[in-house]
């Protein structure tokens, strides 16, 4: 069993390292090569963050709980209009209390980053002790970020509920400053699947962290919706379409088992594509395409020939 083990880490004995033409030629080759490899491992990465996202989960549950009670209370339309009012204040309440949970959480995620990273591009990481040192060193930046991202959901409430009520007894076009607040939280969460990375891996300063990563998020426009929408969505529309209960008790085993950490693990390999295209070419000394076979490798210069044989 312990040999077992072994070779599942270290490789089997007496294999070759790999050869230059055995590299991966693109990143989408990368990404699977490595998901291959690092697969099991994403399931403790998972479960680390999953602790540490414990307060956000309790706390989305219990108003969940509350909410859905509330909708059956009383005859028929006077709950409905008790409900209506209710809902209101139990979302409000919620929204200001995920504030300090996604503060927590963001410290989790923080953690793991660098560990994800340098798994997305072949490198080793010592996985705990990784995780360790990355919170200890970064534990306020993740505080900020999460700040940010709890605070732009209650934002969002005020101003879309407010715009909303505004177009319903005025003009249409309290409609515009409507989806430009929708736009600009997206943006932003679109922005943390580059914020988190580039902390770990440059040393720049929270205001730095988030201009670098808005204007790769809109640089980068339709991957940056493509990466942050599908795994948002698609759960929704299912929910929607098959139903909730069933859909969500799998993806609620799906994201506790290891959803959240390959999400993590796909958008960081995005994130180090980015940073190859935007920020490593402009750094003195940076690696760029690392765990990529090199563009100016030739096979025909590796193959062996009799007149090399000869000259031996």
């Amino acid at each position: 069993m312990a040999g077992l083990f072994n070779s599942f880490y270290y490789g089997k004995a007496g294999k070759a390292d790999f050869t230059p033409d055995q590299l991966p030629k693109n990143r989408v080759e990368l990404f699977f090569s490595m998901l291959r490899v690092r697969f099991s491992s994403l399931i403790g990465i998972n479960l680390i963050y999953v602790v540490f996202s414990l307060p956000t989960i309790i706390w989305s549950v219990i108003h969940y709980m509350v909410i859905t009670n509330s909708l059956g209370l009383g005859e028929e339309g006077a709950a409905q209009a008790v409900a209506s009012s209710d809902i209101r204040g139990y979302l409000l309440i919620y929204l200001v209390g995920l504030i300090p949970c996604m503060m927590i959480s963001s410290i989790g995620r923080m953690g793991v980053s660098l560990t994800l990273r340098n798994w997305a591009r072949d490198e080793h990481s010592f996985m705990m002790s990784d995780i360790k040192d990355t919170i200890k060193g970064n534990w306020k930046t993740a505080l900020a970020f999460g700040f940010i991202s709890g605070f732009s959901l209650l934002v969002l409430y005020f101003c879309y509920s407010y715009y909303s009520s505004m177009a319903a007894v005025g003009s249409v076009l309290w409609m515009i400053p409507q989806a430009l607040v929708i736009i600009f939280c997206a943006l932003w969460w679109m922005s943390t699947m580059l914020i988190y990375p580039m902390a770990v891996t440059y040393d720049m300063n929270i205001r730095t962290l988030i201009q670098n990563g808005v204007i790769m998020a809109i640089a980068r426009l339709p991957f940056s919706i493509l990466f942050w929408a599908l795994p948002t969505f698609i759960p929704l529309v299912l929910i929607f379409t098959i139903g909730m209960q069933w859909v969500s008790l799998v993806f609620m085993l799906y994201y506790l088992l290891i959803g959240y950490a390959l999400y993590q693990f796909m958008t960081i390999s995005y994130a180090n594509a980015c940073f190859d295209r935007f920020l490593n070419p402009r750094i003195e000394g940076a690696g760029v395409n690392k765990g990529l076979r090199d563009p100016a490798y030739d096979e025909e210069d590796d193959q062996v020939t009799d007149e090399d044989i000869k000259n031996l």
